[in-house]
């Protein structure tokens, strides 16, 4: 599996809604840094939270994992409340 399709697959973990660039990095074996640039390389894929985890760290997920695991209600109200980016 080449290094995108490992952070995307990591993205879309059934366990989480969202990820952080840290637990992307520990489920790839990835450097932070190549999560990063991977994920800023796939805007058309890849869509950042606005509101950020409990310790302020921005959190990620694909379009495709988030249209799959959050109700209609909640994608428009985040949509409505610009709570995606």
């Amino acid at each position: 599996m080449d290094d995108t399709q490992g952070v995307i697959t990591a993205l879309e973990n059934p366990d989480w809604d969202w990820r952080t660039i840290e637990g992307v990095a520990k489920d790839t074996k990835l450097p932070p840094e190549r999560v990063i640039q991977i994920i800023e390389s796939l805007p058309d894929v890849v869509i950042r939270s606005k509101i950020p985890d409990n310790r302020g760290r921005d959190l990620y997920t694909t379009r495709k994992h988030y249209s799959e695991t959050q109700s209609l209600f909640s994608r428009i109200l985040s949509a409505s409340s610009d709570s995606i980016k």
